[in-house]
């Protein structure tokens, strides 16, 4: 008699039951903010409202915190709200998400380093072709670990700014590009990767305040001048903040 071997299974693991054919017509379910929730957290893990705050209480242990964000869509859309979708993984059990939106942050912040650091040749600014000529790519295209060795060798980070690059950099290759690295540690690193993308956002922004006045990096106000994301006064009705360069 032929010897028969069992494994455990779990069944449609990528259904939203409430939701999706033929189940919903056989058995009608009734798609609530509960059963949403329920299909987003990660199964195993406390989907409840104690568990999710607590999770975010984990991952909000950033350094500095990200208190002002300029209205600029780039910034927004490459910089903020991946950072703030990576908390929201986090509550949510996702780790692998967190630490993928990172490093996606990681590497949009060195390409905009880059692209506000004003870098020329005499008194040039860079084409494309010089960045060819001088990385063998276009800066854009390079790798993240080139990219942050060109941003260091011109002083456009310093060691410690490198340091959380290469934080970000090595950790999501290690989870997300191979298969035999485990996940015991999974949540710690997703939290030590956001605040390493947390603390090099705030210091490409800049936030300091000295007397009512918030003293963003220069060379951001360049950019959002660059944008025309400045202006002399507010719009009617549309709130405003005043920007002083940051003295370096």
């Amino acid at each position: 008699m032929e010897e028969k071997k069992l494994f455990q299974g779990w069944i449609n693991p990528l259904a939203f039951l409430e939701l999706d054919e033929p189940w919903a017509q056989v058995i009608p379910r009734e798609v609530t903010q509960e059963s949403i929730l329920d299909y987003i957290c990660t199964p195993g893990l406390g989907r409840d409202v104690t568990s999710i705050a607590k999770r975010y209480k984990e991952i909000s242990v950033e350094p500095i915190r990200l208190t002002i964000a300029p209205v600029e869509d780039r910034i927004l859309t490459k910089l903020v709200w991946p950072l703030r979708h990576a908390k929201a993984c986090y509550m949510a059990g996702n780790y692998l998400g967190t630490i993928s939106l990172c490093g996606m942050v990681g590497e949009m912040v060195a390409m905009l380093l880059f692209d506000i650091s004003g870098i020329s040749i005499n008194g040039t600014p860079l084409t494309h072709e010089n960045e060819v000529g001088l990385f063998g790519s276009e800066f854009e295209k390079l790798g993240q670990e080139r990219r942050i060795a060109v941003l260091r060798t011109y002083n456009l980070i310093d060691e410690q700014l490198k340091a959380h690059f290469d934080l970000i950099r090595t950790k999501r290759r290690r989870y997300l590009h191979i298969y035999s690295q485990d996940h015991d540690n999974l949540a710690p690193d997703a939290v030590e990767v956001f605040k390493a993308a947390a603390t090099v956002v705030v210091k490409v922004i800049g936030q300091d305040i000295e007397n009512g006045k918030i003293l963003l990096n220069p060379a951001i106000i360049k950019y959002l001048e660059k944008q025309g994301k400045l202006t002399e006064s507010s719009p009617e009705n549309q709130p405003g903040m005043i920007v002083n360069p940051k003295q370096t």
